[in-house]
């Protein structure tokens, strides 16, 4: 599932105006906990509240505000049994808020900085028919400085979780929403014909691609939700903007290039998985050339995808590679070391 956040971004480059909804505040027992989000908008919704009464009289009131030209935000408190009748019981603050073409490049920027960071702080403030945004994030300066600290203490809990506070501030109502980044971010370099069977096998998975390619014109016209699109003349000078923490494939169309990227991915402290397509002919004559250089190749996976698949196909091809990036995060995820490599050199998936 897609983080709302990139979803919020790519519907708002398609031109829609939307509605989020989150749960901002719980008290008892609530259906869904705070930070719960959905999107409303022309086309439909996502996510959910927990359904329920509490639910459907969200949506209504998201539908009122999407064509209303009122206040870009809206608080409600419910109370869960009094109000609507759930066997809850608890009470719920709920916050809306209307989004449309000029907040995208806000939401692109916090888009992209909390693939970078991992944990970003959004600020939403809303004072009569104003409502402003601010980001917080490792490094950047805080544009309300009121807010420094509450927002510093919200960003480094010690906590891979999200957070929300719900403030009554003297500049008026604050809503703080610590953001985590749930996917991977995988660095995809070349956009030939396997990257783009990668890509499509990847828009429903929990990847935050970042896909990297000299050529403009080579990209598909619409790119899933989950994908950033990166042209530059000088990919392997690119590697120096992934997280620390990113994956990469490399398959570019020219293997002085894929030897650039692979040097480049090697010169950081990386401890993601390594991909590098082609044969083991190519894997030993990289190894040589990067041991000779003073890199550590056995740190790079090549051939990639899982073994028993033989297809040269595009397509087979990226089955192969992306059930390997699946059983490699799931790894993850049950504590296994990823950078477990053959000490022969590159390591083959035999």
């Amino acid at each position: 599932m897609m983080h709302w956040l990139a979803e919020l971004n790519q519907l708002l480059a398609d031109g829609e105006d939307v509605i989020r909804i989150v749960v901002a505040a719980t008290k008892g027992s609530a259906p869904r906990e705070a930070g719960a989000t959905m999107l409303v908008h022309a086309r439909g919704v996502s996510g959910t509240l927990g359904g329920g009464h509490l639910e459907f009289k969200a949506i209504a009131l998201a539908r009122e505000l999407l064509d209303s030209t009122g206040p870009m935000a809206h608080h409600q408190r419910f109370s869960l049994a009094a109000a609507l009748g759930q066997c809850c019981g608890g009470i719920v603050d709920l916050w809306w808020e209307r989004y449309s073409a000029q907040e995208s490049d806000f939401i692109a920027s916090a888009t992209i900085q909390l693939q970078q960071h991992g944990a970003i702080v959004l600020a939403t403030q809303v004072n009569g028919q104003q409502c402003n945004h601010s980001l917080f994030a490792s490094g950047i300066e805080p544009a309300l400085s009121a807010l420094t600290n509450e927002a510093a203490a919200l960003l480094n809990e010690a906590t891979d979780k999200s957070g929300v506070r719900l403030l009554q501030h003297e500049q008026g109502t604050v809503l703080l929403e610590r953001l985590t980044r749930q996917h991977t971010p995988l660095w995809l370099f070349g956009a030939g014909h396997v990257g783009q069977a990668i890509v499509g096998y990847l828009r429903d998975l929990p990847f935050d691609i970042t896909w990297v390619d000299t050529r403009a014109d080579i990209f598909p016209p619409k790119l899933p939700g989950n994908v950033t699109k990166l042209v530059t003349e000088l990919p392997a000078a690119a590697v120096h903007n992934a997280p620390l923490d990113s994956w990469f494939l490399v398959m570019t169309h020219d293997h002085q290039l894929d030897f650039a990227i692979c040097a480049a991915i090697l010169a950081r402290d990386n401890g993601g998985f390594i991909g590098l397509i082609g044969s083991r002919t190519k894997a030993a004559r990289f190894t040589h050339r990067l041991k000779q250089q003073g890199y550590q190749p056995e740190r790079i996976t090549c051939p990639i995808g899982i073994p028993g698949i033989s297809g040269k196909e595009p397509a087979t091809i990226g089955i192969a590679v992306v059930a390997q990036l699946v059983q490699l995060r799931e790894a993850q995820i049950a504590g296994h070391n990823l950078t477990d490599r053959s000490p022969q050199g590159l390591k083959e998936n035999l």
